[in-house]
């Protein structure tokens, strides 16, 4: 099964990178990688000329995968190698190559994903009556080196959350 997605993820690929040739005239071929996980589906780096992917994805939804996230992802080169840098990731130019590349022009993929971590939020209050803010773990960690945020309404520190204030 791992190799099978693989080789349609390639045939997918070399049938696309055809089509840019003939509708743009570039000659396209990315290095691909599959060390991508989480709930990304995949990820171009036009610089590097990179396609990650992520193979639980793939294996799951494997005809969804070839059919948008392979074009999506070949989009984002393609529009930055045709149009430059200062396009926006998924502006008129990305969509116009998605639909070159016979692909709908989605965003974002519909895939069934189970989130790779929890994130621990911390509770932290300030003067406000009532007051509570939930603080991801990096600025719980922050405020404990020194760095220090503030309530917009009664610009005070924020503090840990105590049970009576």
């Amino acid at each position: 099964m791992v190799l099978e997605i693989e080789h349609r993820v390639q045939r997918k690929l070399e049938a696309l990178c055809r089509v840019v040739q003939e509708r743009y005239g570039m000659i396209m071929w990315p290095e691909m990688a599959w060390d991508l996980r989480g709930q990304a589906a995949g990820q171009a780096n036009a610089r590097r000329n990179l396609i990650r992917f992520n193979r639980e994805l793939a294996e799951r939804y494997p005809d969804e995968f070839v059919a948008q996230t392979v074009p999506h992802e070949l989009a984002h080169l393609v529009a930055f190698k045709k149009f430059g840098g200062n396009i926006r990731p998924h502006g008129r130019e990305w969509r116009a190559v998605m639909i070159a590349l016979g692909a709908e022009p989605r965003r974002t993929h519909r895939y069934e994903v189970t989130p790779v971590r929890k994130l621990r939020l911390y509770a932290y209050q300030c003067h406000c009556p009532d007051s509570e803010y939930q603080l991801t773990a990096i600025r719980h960690n922050r405020i404990q080196r020194g760095h220090m945020y503030v309530c917009k309404r009664c610009l005070q520190p924020l503090e840990p959350k105590t049970a009576a204030y």
